[in-house]
């Protein structure tokens, strides 16, 4: 059933308002209002303030919806026309691209968003942004970000640095240099991060070296180094750090990254990382490996952590740039 009405050819009524200008519009498999592209001004009164979808088209913009719907009919994603001041539950930023939750809070913004391609470098998209300054309990950093993310009670979910930017963030294994971001709990506890650099970790089972060189997130909302509210790590992703278990029945296994053709290069390798979670309440550990999960009581049984070499190819930035960069924005 659809949820809008046409009131001319260019005009649609929604319970988010009447848009004019309507140049074109996708629905749901249903029927219901999907988005719109518009060609005049239009203004919308939201939790993020009275916002101006895009009506005018750009080298640099994505070619996108002016305004995206939920089923409901509520607003799910307004492109701004030009990058304007926004409210958000931490202040007034600028947003070229917002996003909310169903029930109308804000949930994402994008101070920037311009399509890397080639005719619209990262440099150049770059040299449009301006540096913020954050102060959590746990870092305090100033950098160049490409969004932030919202729970619906208005507590920071995630912040998405922008590619080339890294900062320090506090742990209990110490200070770690971070790239991509990080996320966090309701509460305000580091939730994960993404290490820039071999970061070493001690484990339940030893020490282990964290880092995930092939981590492409659309956002910074889940990380490869993981922690519970008390600080613990609760899985990390390793690419150079290699597991002997010796069983209780005295079995002998052995966990590891693997080499992969790279989904980028069918000429080339690369690494993927072992994934491996900690339970404290249970005192488990598991590996991850192709999808299959095998988990052992860290008490009786043995475990040996060594180095595992690999000449593999590992996907760069400057590699990944087809798939990331394109993923900046993403909801």
């Amino acid at each position: 059933m659809h949820n809008f009405n046409l009131l001319n050819e260019s005009t649609i009524q929604l319970p988010s308002g009447v848009f004019a200008g309507v140049e074109s519009y996708v629905c749901y498999p249903d029927g219901e209002l999907e988005g719109i592209r518009l060609s005049e001004k239009n203004m919308l009164v939201t939790h993020a303030g009275e916002l101006i979808p895009a009506y005018t088209e750009t080298h640099r913009r994505k070619i996108k919806y002016s305004v995206e719907f939920y089923k409901n009919g509520m607003i799910k994603a307004v492109a701004l026309d030009e990058q304007q001041e926004i409210q958000t539950p931490i202040g007034e930023f600028p947003a070229e691209l917002v996003t909310f939750f169903e029930t109308g809070e804000l949930k994402r913004f994008f101070p920037l968003d311009g399509k890397i391609s080639g005719l619209w470098s990262e440099e150049e998209e770059k040299s449009l942004a301006i540096p913020f300054n954050f102060e959590l309990s746990f870092t305090k950093f100033t950098a160049i970000i490409t969004g932030v993310g919202f729970y619906k009670s208005g507590d920071i979910r995630s912040i998405t640095l922008f590619p080339g930017e890294a900062i320090t963030v506090q742990t209990k294994y110490g200070d770690i240099l971070t790239h991509s971001g990080f996320s966090l709990y309701e509460s305000g506890e580091l939730e994960s991060l993404e290490p820039l650099n071999q970061a070493q970790i001690q484990t339940p089972i030893g020490i282990i070296a964290a880092f995930d060189p092939n981590a492409v997130g659309v956002n910074a909302d889940s990380n490869s180094l993981v922690f519970d509210k008390s600080g613990n790590v609760t899985a990390l992703v390793t690419v150079s750090s290699r597991i002997a278990v010796q069983t209780q029945d005295g079995r002998f296994l052995t966990f590891a990254p693997r080499d992969v053709v790279n989904p980028l290069n069918d000429e080339t390798m690369m690494t993927e990382g072992l994934l491996i979670s900690f339970d404290y309440a249970t005192g488990a550990v598991t590996f991850e490996e192709d999808g299959k999960k095998s988990t052992f009581s860290v008490d009786g049984n043995g475990f040996t952590v060594v180095a595992y070499d690999s000449s593999a190819y590992m996907c760069s930035p400057a590699d990944c740039a087809s798939c990331s960069l394109k993923n900046l924005h993403g909801k």
